[in-house]
């Protein structure tokens, strides 16, 4: 059994979403902050145009579809596992219990949790978003974040995943003050054998994801 520990409540926040497809999060003062998910996609990426541009568009939106179904599975499957409860695979495809199966082992180094899929926000930054998980990891307090792929991806391809865990963390600290040093990413692959595990340390990350929010603004 995972244990929970108890934090003061935090508010739920709305949320917007754009003809562009950008996410925009109302905080209780009414302010609208960009989510950190828009901030880090905002930036060009030629590396998915060229994906885009040799699979077609037709193929290239169906891949895109594959993936965030997949995503999305196993993400309910960690956060109910997580939570106790007792089937957490139920009404699940083989494909994404798959996927889930090769994350537990990991999932059961967290403990001590302090919050799962809860809205963020941090009013210097003037960003929010909704964090996978935040607990202990190894007795460590980490900002977990669980990510899938098709395949092995080698820290120089997860810088935003990097910063993203960094905004929430330096949101969790001026929400709660709790300081938060340490990032774990845990990812599901769907053409290897084992999940991936990255770390990471916040103070590393904090430079480029300032420089990421201040482009955005622009």
């Amino acid at each position: 059994m995972f244990n929970y520990v108890d934090i003061p409540t935090l508010p739920d926040l709305k949320v917007e979403s754009s003809a562009t497809g950008r996410r925009f999060y109302i905080t209780p003062n009414g302010d609208k902050y960009p989510s950190i998910t828009t901030v880090l996609g905002a930036k060009e990426k030629p590396h998915l145009a060229k994906w885009r541009h040799m699979l077609g568009d037709k193929k290239a939106d169906k891949e895109t579809k594959r993936c965030a179904d997949r995503g999305t599975a196993i993400h309910d499957m960690c956060e109910k596992y997580l939570l106790n409860v007792e089937a957490p695979t139920k009404n699940h495809t083989a494909e994404h219990i798959r996927g889930f199966n090769q994350l537990k082992f990991r999932l059961n180094k967290i403990n001590n949790i302090r919050a799962q899929e809860i809205a963020l926000f941090n009013d210097y930054l003037k960003v929010a978003g909704r964090v996978d998980c935040i607990g202990e990891y190894d007795g460590v307090l980490c900002i977990i974040d669980f990510k899938t792929s098709n395949n092995n991806k080698d820290r120089g391809m997860i810088d935003d995943y990097f910063k993203q865990c960094t905004f929430y963390a330096l949101a969790w600290e001026e929400m709660t003050g709790e300081l938060i040093e340490d990032i774990v990413i845990l990812m599901s692959v769907e053409k290897g054998m084992v999940p991936m595990v990255h770390k990471a340390k916040i103070e590393d990350w904090i430079p480029s994801l300032l420089k990421d929010i201040h482009n955005f603004n622009k």
